[in-house]
């Protein structure tokens, strides 16, 4: 297939945010987009970026697909089915493209090579799921603000038969040491949650929407400073339930240390905090300290975030 390359002379920068992934029985990859800004053709050569310096490569717009209309040539920013572009494309890129990263007309400078904080981490995470070396994973636009970039550099979701089993990247150092502390990387922590899968009417867009909800808790530390530790309440100031149709019981979380323990990173510690959702009536309970968050874990002992209990 021939492109046309869009990145130089006149044309508009033009992007596109990857909110889900379907693969095609011949193996193919057809991105679900926002189209954000300019116009995406068919026969484009666009950029993969993954907005945090580390991925950036060349693909080819194969096809484009828009709800009740089917095959078009292009489409635009601003345009009524903007917001739900199907967008193939040529290369077989599965397992190398995730949600929550961006298709763009020009490209980025790949900034870091290595990131030696995010190896440690995964690591970890491949000893209790070794068969799990791709597993599911979301970029910082898979966020609880439309179009808007969250703290994380990223999330990734393993399968726990069970649950889902979901851990971040960003609120520890990934690439490189910055914050002078050789004990700590960065704030000393990443966040962690287990989802239980019975009873899920959605699961895609409950794992995505717990994407959403650590992406927003993640901006209490990074926009307040405050540090998650192991024993400490979380009330998320809301009476509607957590989950994306806001049918749970569950309206906050306690914090724990995930039975994964700690990470020993080249930039120092990071202690891995689960969180586990509660209800109203239980963080009524721990504000008014006839309970602590440390006895109600004992009482939550799977330390599963069950959207039916």
């Amino acid at each position: 297939m021939e492109f046309q390359d869009r990145n130089a002379g006149e044309e508009e920068f033009s992007q596109a945010i990857i909110e889900n992934l379907f693969l095609l029985k011949d193996g193919s990859v057809v991105m679900g987009c926002h189209v954000v800004c300019g116009t995406v053709h068919r026969g484009d050569r666009f950029y993969y970026v993954d907005c945090v310096g580390r991925e950036c490569f060349a693909v080819t717009v194969a096809d484009i697909a828009v709800p009740k209309v089917g095959s078009v040539e292009k489409v635009s920013a601003g345009e009524e089915n903007a917001r739900q572009a199907a967008i193939k494309v040529a290369e077989r890129v599965i397992g190398k493209v995730h949600p929550g990263h961006m298709l763009q007309s020009e490209p980025e400078e790949v900034i870091y090579k290595e990131a030696p904080g995010w190896d440690a981490i995964t690591e970890c995470f491949e000893k209790r799921y070794p068969d799990q070396k791709i597993p599911a994973h979301f970029g910082c636009y898979a966020s609880y603000k439309p179009d808007e970039m969250g703290p994380l550099d990223g999330i990734s979701v393993y399968n726990g038969g069970d649950y889902f089993h979901f851990v971040t990247y960003g609120l520890s150092e990934l690439y490189e040491k910055q914050n002078g502390n050789p004990e700590r990387s960065g704030y000393g922590f990443e966040l962690t949650l287990k989802l239980k899968k019975e009873g899920l009417e959605n699961p895609a867009l409950e794992v995505r929407h717990i994407c959403s909800l650590l992406q927003m808790i993640a901006g209490i530390t990074v926009n307040n400073g405050h540090q998650f530790t192991p024993g400490q309440f979380l009330a998320m100031g809301q009476q509607r339930g957590l989950d994306a149709a806001s049918k749970s019981a569950i309206t906050g979380f306690i914090t724990k240390e995930d039975d994964i323990g700690t990470v020993e990173s080249p930039f120092g510690k990071v202690q891995l905090v689960q969180l586990i959702g509660v209800k109203a009536e239980e963080i009524e309970q721990m504000k008014n300290k006839t309970m602590t968050p440390a006895q109600l874990a004992e009482i939550l002992k799977d330390g599963l975030t069950d959207y039916k209990r």
